[in-house]
């Protein structure tokens, strides 16, 4: 292919010295061909030469083995398959052995690399509307309710939303502790049936130490025990700048305007937030505000690509030392509370949740 200058020089004498294509030929020593190829020229637009897909021998099995590694990445790493057992897994497989027609090299190959593009990425650059699905949002809001004499007392909502597809859900906590933030969540990934892989939090005191000069965050014990437990990637916006989760911000006002205003009475704190999680079902009925579908459609989609829950369910509970003072009373959290009379004055443990705590011996019992 002759280059730009080239290609140029043969129109110029063409078009501006009027020679013939024989003589253009003649004086340049290229080919008839080429010279009447370029001098008769008329479109001179930059062409676009997309490459041709290349065909390969395991094209009819990478399916197969997509549907393989989407299933096997919901599971611990320990518990998914290599490549060479995909290899051997078709090869020992009447039907899918008929259809390899490669080595178990390319096979490998592939693997590796379906492997990091399936699994997901979070991005670093913020982008407006975004959002990948099972990826989550979470904020605290605050409410008002009635309390047990009849006042109004605030109290806090925990919002879990999923952007992809405008589903939201909460549960109501007295306090904004990490106790209360992770007793809500874990509600919340029960009801769901699964754990998103990617959750955006802010800088909350109840998951957020603080932040450390570099801008990584010294987090909580107890977050950081409940996100290594449920396998999910926590994130954390930038300090002042709530809009980095908007999608959670607007639905913290919208449960609240739908669900806690006028404000309610709560007599069973557990059987109402059971209640709110059906509520908060029942309002994907309806069509998503810019995609259009039923929001209960995209959401069912992103529950069957949920990462499944742990056997072992997470105990939310803070262990702490305290001691009793001589009416075997131990004072937390500018409160008293009773044992018995043989504990006077001895090292005790406590057990503090969301909503109790559970007084125990050094024997833990």
């Amino acid at each position: 292919m002759l280059t730009m200058d080239e290609q140029n020089y043969l129109t110029a004498l063409r078009e501006i010295e009027g020679r013939s294509l024989r003589d253009i030929a003649a004086h340049t020593g290229y080919h008839f061909n080429t010279v009447k190829k370029y001098a008769d020229r008329e479109d001179w637009n930059m062409e676009y030469r997309p490459r041709k897909p290349r065909v390969s021998g395991l094209d009819p099995l990478k399916p197969v083995i997509d549907d393989w590694i989407k299933e096997d990445l919901k599971r611990k790493r320990k518990h998914r398959r290599t490549a060479p057992k995909i290899y051997n897994d078709i090869v020992t497989d009447e039907k899918l052995s008929s259809l390899l027609l490669v080595g178990s090299q390319t096979v490998t190959n592939y693997v590796s690399k379906r492997k990091k593009e399936l699994s997901v990425t979070p991005y670093s650059t913020a982008m407006y509307t975004l959002h990948a699905m099972c990826e989550a949002q979470v904020d605290f809001g605050e409410v008002l309710v009635i309390g047990k004499n009849g006042a109004e007392e605030k109290w806090h909502i925990l919002v879990l939303s999923f952007p992809w597809s405008n589903a939201g859900f909460m549960q109501v906590c007295r306090n904004e502790t990490k106790e209360c933030l992770c007793e809500a969540l874990l509600k919340i990934f029960e009801h769901i049936g699964g754990v998103p892989y990617r959750i955006l939090f802010d800088n909350m005191s109840s998951a957020v130490v603080h932040i450390e000069a570099d801008g990584n965050r010294k987090l909580t014990e107890m977050f950081m025990r409940f996100t290594m437990h449920h396998r999910y990637k926590a994130e954390f916006c930038n300090p002042d700048s709530p809009h980095e989760k908007g999608n959670v911000e607007n639905k913290v006002g919208y449960l609240r305007r739908n669900y806690m205003l006028p404000p309610p009475r709560i007599e069973n704190l557990e059987t109402f937030n059971q209640e709110l999680l059906a509520k908060c079902t029942k309002d994907l009925e309806r069509e998503h505000y810019r995609k259009g579908g039923l929001m209960s459609e995209m959401f069912t989609k992103e529950q069957e690509a949920l990462t499944p829950l742990p056997p072992e369910s997470f105990r939310v509970f803070t262990l702490e030392k305290a001691k009793t003072d001589k009416y075997s009373h131990i004072p937390y959290d500018n409160n008293h509370y009773s044992t018995s009379p043989e504990y006077a004055e001895c090292e005790m443990w406590l057990e503090v949740g969301a909503s109790e705590i559970r007084i125990l011996n050094e024997k833990y019992e």
